[in-house]
């Protein structure tokens, strides 16, 4: 038995209790162990929804007034779990699992080795993996160019901004993934429609409540945020188009 005695507090490390864990709850640390999310991050998604301002002011701040997520990291998060969603509700009898085999029947699309359920089997499988690098690429490119945030805001917080824009649409992605599991082929068929005018509604939503400390005239905001919201959606249907090529070029790359 080890009869050292206990360190004294003068022996702890430099800055020991005044980190984000060491001052957490118990319930926070433990959420922060199960998820990666803690409380501070599901109060982060509350705000992006509710009072984006707060959120975009936080962002220029650089510890987020130590009280928020950065938004880079919640938006990893959130692909995770859409990413996570996707892979428990693919199945063969999902509406997801229908179309894409109609995608591939009407393009007439044949991969050696493979029939039709095979490859779409397999397909949806990669998509999991060429989607969360899509996204991050595409949306970190375009964060780059985006420039409505008011004059003299420097490029990283530029980016932190545009990220912050994403997770209210990444939350609204999550949901839809959840409804993969009861959704028909012709629900989900329906929704192709309604998504787009629903997605460009919340980004554009999201920034006039958000560029409103910087811009306070709402004709300021308003072609701002027009413009942002369609360069955000742009971004997105991208990311769709490129990942599912990737993942169509992979099957290919591996058909024997």
């Amino acid at each position: 038995m080890d009869d050292t005695p206990p360190s004294s507090p003068a022996a702890k490390p430099a800055g020991y209790g005044d980190d984000d864990m060491t001052r957490a709850s118990g319930w926070d640390a433990l959420l922060d162990d199960l998820f990666g999310l803690n409380v501070r991050a599901l109060a982060t998604l509350w705000v992006s929804c509710t009072q984006p301002s707060k959120l975009f002011t936080a962002a220029r701040d650089q510890n987020w007034l130590d009280r928020y997520t950065p938004s880079i990291r919640l938006v990893f998060s959130l692909i995770a779990v859409v990413v996570f969603l996707k892979f428990l509700w693919t199945n063969d009898a999902s509406a997801l699992f229908a179309t894409s085999r109609q995608m591939f029947e009407d393009l007439a699309l044949e991969f050696p080795g493979r029939d039709l359920d095979g490859a779409t089997r397999e397909y949806l499988a990669i998509l999991l993996v060429t989607y969360p690098f899509t996204y991050f690429g595409i949306h970190a490119l375009v964060s780059v160019f985006v420039n409505i945030w008011g004059k003299g805001t420097p490029l990283p917080v530029r980016i932190r901004l545009y990220f912050v824009t994403l997770i209210p649409v990444l939350l609204t992605g999550v949901v839809s993934t959840l409804l993969y599991a009861v959704m028909t082929v012709e629900q989900l068929n329906a929704s192709i429609l309604i998504v787009p005018l629903m997605v460009l509604g919340i980004y554009g939503a999201v920034l006039m409540s958000g560029l409103k400390p910087v811009y306070p005239s709402a004709r300021r905001r308003m072609w701002r945020s027009g413009l942002g919201a369609g360069v955000m959606f742009g971004g997105d249907m991208a990311v769709s188009l490129l990942s599912s090529l990737w993942a169509v070029t992979w099957l290919y790359a591996s058909a024997g």
